[in-house]
């Protein structure tokens, strides 16, 4: 079939068009806006860890678990004593359980201790540790023959070395090198009177003594020996008076007429039975056992105080220890509340220390709070045989 002219010319303009569609180029896309960075949330902070800082140990700690750690190394104590096997034997038993170390000691008189120890110091020999005797043996003999060593040395725990925790808020040295320790601390008593005579409160002072009516009426220990009546003059002459004043005191009471002994029990059974009413420098342990007879005797409350010593109950460490840690823990242990207490119960005497037990004690032997008292020392030791001297010439008239 022939096509027509008119559709020719249509399928034309129809191709035409399809071409320009075909040869247009592609459009170019907008670009995008610019992106806007957001920043991202912050992450939880978390406080950093602190982990807690061990505090450090006190320096008296660290020197105590040292010494101790070497004491039990050295695993021997060797202690040197006048007072009784049963009393050593109950502080070594207490020592031993707690620290593991053994305890051996030699019991004897002061004088045998001694020349044990010269005899070892002589030979260069290292056998004892510790030595517990009196006042008298440590400081007049062994001191001076260079067998004791400074004791506070030795000192590590603060209870010890505190003043507070002993009587008088004072650390009751014998002397001023600190040779000698006073665990023990008897307090001694002056004037004992016989109340059905004399009122206890009748007598408050030592001058008291020289009353007229007293004339006659009063005993004393014999003072130009050592002994409770030297002991008395003695504490006038250093502690409350000067010596020029007991010179005087002590030849106003010879006027006195007072009778003069040294048998300790002759002395309380003469005030006990009204005899003599006043007994001046009796024997703590004589006038007590009187007391507890029922005996109408008791103390007169003197204001310039009494003596507070330690019998056989010091403490002394040797110049050259055998075993230098295990005495160091022996003696902080011994001057503790703990081995303190163990010795006061054993020994039954009053202690040194504030906190000592007091059960079964007499308590006449304890200073209490408003009782003054001197403590006995390495000077009152050696100024006895002044005054012994002293005495020797007042009282001749009486010794007759």
């Amino acid at each position: 079939m022939k096509k027509s002219p008119v559709n020719l010319i249509v399928l034309a303009v129809m191709l035409i068009t399809l071409i320009g569609f075909a040869c247009k180029p592609a459009s170019t896309p907008a670009p995008a806006p610019p992106s806007v960075a957001t920043k991202a949330p912050a992450a939880p902070t978390t406080a950093p860890t602190v982990m807690p800082t061990e505090k450090p140990k006190p320096d008296w700690e660290v020197e105590w678990e040292k010494t101790l750690a070497a004491a039990k190394q050295e695993g021997t104590l060797m202690i040197y004593s006048t007072p009784s096997g049963d009393i050593i034997r109950a502080l070594a038993d207490a020592f031993e359980k707690k620290y593991g170390i053994k305890v051996e000691f030699v019991n004897g008189r002061g004088e045998e201790l001694t020349q044990r120890l010269q005899a070892e110091k002589s030979a260069g020999l290292k056998v004892a540790d510790i030595i517990m005797s009196g006042g008298t043996t440590t400081q007049t003999v062994m001191k001076p023959r260079g067998l004791l060593g400074k004791l506070d040395a030795a000192f590590i725990l603060p209870d010890v070395k505190d003043p507070k925790s002993w009587i008088g808020d004072q650390v009751p040295w014998m002397d001023k090198d600190h040779t000698g320790f006073s665990v023990l601390a008897t307090f001694q008593q002056y004037v004992l009177v016989n109340t059905t005579t004399v009122p206890q409160n009748e007598i408050t002072s030592y001058k008291d003594l020289l009353n007229p009516k007293y004339k006659g009426q009063i005993v004393i220990n014999d003072p130009t020996v050592t002994g409770t009546g030297n002991a008395f003059f003695n504490m006038l002459a250093l502690d409350v008076w000067t010596l020029e004043e007991t010179k005087e005191f002590m030849r106003k009471f010879v006027e006195q007429e007072p009778a003069v002994t040294r048998d300790r029990r002759v002395q309380g059974e003469w005030v006990a039975r009204g005899k003599y009413p006043i007994s001046v420098a009796t024997n703590m342990e004589t006038a007590i056992d009187f007391i507890r007879l029922g005996s109408p005797i008791a103390f007169a409350k003197i204001k310039e105080g009494g003596k507070v010593g330690p019998g056989a109950g010091g403490l002394s460490i040797a110049v050259e220890p055998a075993h230098p840690n295990a005495a160091k823990i022996y003696i902080n242990w011994f001057l503790s509340s703990e081995g303190h207490s163990v010795f006061v119960k054993t020994y039954g005497s009053p202690g040194s220390r504030k906190d000592a037990p007091t059960e079964g004690i007499p308590p006449e032997m304890i200073a209490g709070p408003g009782d003054k008292f001197y403590l006995d020392t390495e000077e009152s030791i050696l100024y006895r045989k002044v005054v012994g001297d002293i005495a020797k010439e007042i009282f001749a008239p009486l010794l007759k």
